[in-house]
């Protein structure tokens, strides 16, 4: 294998994602030099958008501007008139196996009523009392019953499991604290012509800044970086890269590693794993083990006509309602349990030989009719779900989905018409993200990897040489394409005022 040194450049940034961009467009304009290693043959990273048949793009990555209240990428885009924007959340209609939910069953305030009661149990609990969702509104229920109707202990817990579709993981293993602490910043803003369109006005001003049109100068990929190591007779950072039959070593003074906290998880081996020479302090390791993530699926149906309702922005077809879990909500006295929570991390794989029924599962579906005058609609999943569709064919994803179609459509199944195109994403099969993004987990622990990913004065020869972005390395935004923006701004101011410091 033929090895090739590539020099030294102040700094190297590990990943062309929205993080790393911004990254290297304030170090460019500072007159800081740098390069960008990416793993894939694209930029953008889980910014990724595809066409569909009918021409409408189709997010299979970030779709929206989230926190609308507080987000300056949002108002920079705004102002440019470069990006479609559409506020979904008009008319939000539920369904489950008897058909749309009356509003006068009175479910939403009460789900409203359980986040309050849930951020009063974690002021009580400890970190290491953590306990799931699920189990969270069982407690709600056992306590508050003599204040509900029949009808809203059973249903009401289906209806909770819709944040599932904010974080990407069944309530079988996400913590309450998820709900407790739910405080985003204003609306949600949904990007009509495709987050790319973000992203490559992005990639357009780092390209201004270099003076440079051709993104090979600067952008570096298909570079899989498999080892960071330091140099203590040169004082430089060296990043190790396989490229095709080559292997690159990049030198720097300093580096901003922007790949997901899935990948800096993996173990020595692992596709897509990068060794540290010497290691990270134990610290670290132990504080990003404590942080999981989570499997946000979307699948695109193009049909050659619409059969829902065009009113509806969003529609939730709730799980199927378990025996068990009803009958010890309904009859549980407060000293008593007789439901078998699970203690774990990860949700159980559904079986690759099995087709599972989508009725089982909360589905939230965006009605994409509305705003572009065709007729799709998007499906959003959580685990085990998501990882099932993603690695199935479009005939299997279109069998699982059907029976929920007709439940919201009201319809027979034998008359849900074939889709024209089904376009699903495939994060979790992909070695550079496996996954969508931050989770929050039974038992995580958030805090002791911001501290540390924030402070890396533990690495290396102490002087906070390694930086890190991206969306898992923020608390305000955290999972959000806006807070990956940010932190790559963050990461520049840093280590600028490092340099600045240095030549003093």
């Amino acid at each position: 294998m033929t090895f090739i040194d590539r020099g030294v450049s102040d700094v190297v940034v590990i990943g062309a994602g929205i993080a790393g961009v911004k990254t290297a467009i304030e170090l460019t304009k500072s007159g800081i030099s740098n390069v960008i290693l990416e793993a894939r043959d694209r930029c953008g990273g889980r910014l990724y958008t595809e066409k569909l048949k009918s021409g409408v793009d189709a997010d299979l990555g970030a779709s929206w501007f989230h926190d609308c209240l507080d987000n300056p990428m949002l108002k920079k885009y705004f102002e440019s008139g470069k990006i479609k924007f559409n506020f979904d959340d008009g008319r939000f209609s539920y369904f489950n196996e008897n058909g749309l939910i009356d509003d006068n069953e009175k479910l939403k305030p009460i789900a409203n009523e359980i986040k309050l009661y849930l951020a009063s149990l974690y002021d009580k609990l400890t970190p290491n009392e953590d306990i799931s969702v699920k189990e969270a509104v069982y407690r709600y229920i056992k306590e508050k019953r003599y204040l509900l109707t029949d009808y809203q202990v059973k249903y009401i817990p289906q209806l909770i499991r819709y944040f599932e579709m904010w974080i990407g993981s069944s309530w079988e293993i996400l913590s309450g604290r998820s709900i407790s602490a739910d405080a985003h910043k204003g609306r949600d803003a949904m990007v009509l012509n495709g987050y790319q369109t973000v992203f490559n006005c992005e990639l357009q001003e780092l390209k201004d800044a270099k003076g440079k049109d051709n993104i090979s100068a600067f952008i570096k990929l298909k570079r899989i970086v498999y080892k960071i190591s330091w140099n203590e007779k040169s004082q430089l950072i060296e990043v190790y890269s396989k490229y095709a039959n080559i292997t690159e070593v990049y030198k720097s003074k300093y580096i901003v590693v922007t790949v997901p906290l899935s990948v800096l998880k993996l173990s020595s081996g692992e596709e897509g794993s990068i060794e540290w020479v010497p290691p990270l302090p134990a610290s670290f390791t132990n504080s990003i083990s404590n942080v999981s993530f989570s499997n946000l699926g979307k699948v695109f149906f193009e049909f050659p006509k619409c059969f829902w309702n065009l009113e509806d922005d969003r529609l939730l077809s709730m799980a199927k309602v378990e025996e068990e879990y009803y009958e010890a909500c309904r009859y549980d006295k407060e000293d008593l349990c007789t439901y078998k929570f699970l203690k774990c991390r990860q949700d159980v794989p559904i079986r690759e030989n099995e087709v599972p029924n989508g009725l089982d599962y909360t589905v939230l579906f965006m009605n994409l009719a509305k705003p572009t005058q065709k007729p799709i609609i998007l499906a959003l999943t959580s685990s085990p779900l998501t990882q099932y569709i993603e690695q199935a064919s479009s005939n299997i994803i279109f069998e699982v989905f059907k029976p929920v179609f007709a439940r919201i459509a009201g319809l027979p199944e034998s008359s849900i018409p074939q889709p024209i195109e089904v376009k699903t994403s495939k994060w979790s099969n992909d070695p550079f993200a496996r996954g969508s993004y931050t989770g929050v987990t039974i038992g995580d622990s958030y805090e002791p990897f911001l501290e540390e990913v924030l402070n890396p004065n533990k690495i290396f020869d102490g002087r906070g040489r390694v930086r890190f972005a991206g969306e898992g390395t923020i608390d305000d935004g955290n999972g959000c394409a806006h807070a990956a923006w940010n932190t790559g701004l963050r990461e520049a101011e840093i280590i600028k005022r490092m340099i600045n410091r240095a030549k003093l």
